[in-house]
Parts: structure tokens; C-alpha cells; sequence
């Protein structure tokens, strides 16, 4: 539907790095698909989802855990990092400071805030699958950060090679 994008377009969101670990191997993506999606404090939830594509999409799978960093505009240079290049080939964690959170999902030191969960469902959309987070641990480092939105991210010509478009309905 092509009628699509131009409202799409509008719907930002903050660009996120999405870590887990299995059986001791850290593996982070770039995300910009994460929503709240509870409104009760007593039962907070997220919806976070990963691509196919990502090595990190193979071990949240497996493991059933994640972490969700907000990325904040003077860490743009985590989209190259997480996002343009595969934990298959590089280790990206090797030149970084962390530390395995309570799942074991690494926490990025010089993140502005983390949220640590569990997967309580997952829904495979095609060529990314939705995860319902639990969240376990939330922890707001610096209030202060302003979050890097996706938009600003597409607006700066940033182009994955492995795919046409960022904007998968164009």
C-alpha cells in the first residue's frame, strides 16, 4: 500500500540498541521499532522488534532476554557500530565497557539509561517479529540526554548496503 508512507514517515521513534547474550555470546542491533505498551505502572510492558536479518534476532530467540538502550544524539555513531556491521563477522562489544546485566544481556556503560526484561511473547511480522518485553530492571542514568529519533537518522543519509531502503514501503 502506497498510500502508506507519507503517514508512516511520521511515526518516529527513538533509535535503540537492543542487546542479549546466550550461553556467554553478547550480540547489539540497531532498533527503531520499540513502543510502550501498557499504560499501568503496575504491570509496565514494552514491544520491541528485531530483524530477521540480525544475529542478535537469533540469540533473543533462543535466550529469551534483552536489554533496550535509548541512544542519545551524541552517541550517533553507535548506529554505524550496531547497526551497519554483523556481530557474525565483528565483535562489537570488544571496544566497548559493559557489563552482563541480571538476564545476562550486556549493559552499555556510557548508555543514558537501559531497561532489562524478559520475552513474554513474540509475533513474527514478516521480516522483523514483535517481542512483548517484561521489564526487570529500568534504570535512567541521565535525564538530561536528548534520545537520537530515527527520523534524524534517515534524514542524515545513513544506508545500509544490505538493503534498497531503510523505509521498507518504498
Amino acid at each position: 500500500m502506497s498510500d502508506a508512507a507519507p503517514l508512516l514517515d511520521r511515526l518516529d521513534t527513538t533509535v535503540c540498541v537492543v542487546t542479549t547474550a546466550e550461553e556467554g555470546r553478547p550480540a547489539g542491533c540497531i532498533v527503531t521499532y520499540v513502543t510502550a505498551a501498557s499504560i499501568t505502572a503496575a504491570r509496565p510492558r514494552l514491544v520491541v522488534l528485531t530483524s530477521h536479518q540480525n544475529l542478535t534476532h537469533e540469540l533473543v530467540e533462543r535466550s529469551g532476554v534483552l536489554a533496550v538502550h535509548p541512544v542519545a544524539r551524541e552517541q550517533g555513531h553507535w548506529v554505524r557500530h550496531f547497526g551497519l556491521q554483523s556481530g557474525r563477522d565483528v565483535d562489537k562489544f570488544a571496544d566497548l565497557e559493559w557489563e552482563p546485566g541480571e538476564t545476562g544481556a550486556p549493559i552499555l556503560d556510557a548508555a543514558a539509561g537501559y531497561l532489562e526484561g524478559r520475552v513474554l511473547a513474540s509475533l513474527d511480522c514478516g521480516d522483523h517479529t514483535a517481542r512483548l518485553v517484561e521489564p526487570l530492571r529500568a534504570v535512567l542514568r541521565d535525564a538530561a540526554a536528548v534520545p537520537l529519533r530515527a527520523s534524524e537518522v534517515y534524514a542524515s543519509g545513513v544506508e545500509d548496503a544490505r538493503s534498497p531502503s531503510l523505509f521498507p514501503w518504498r
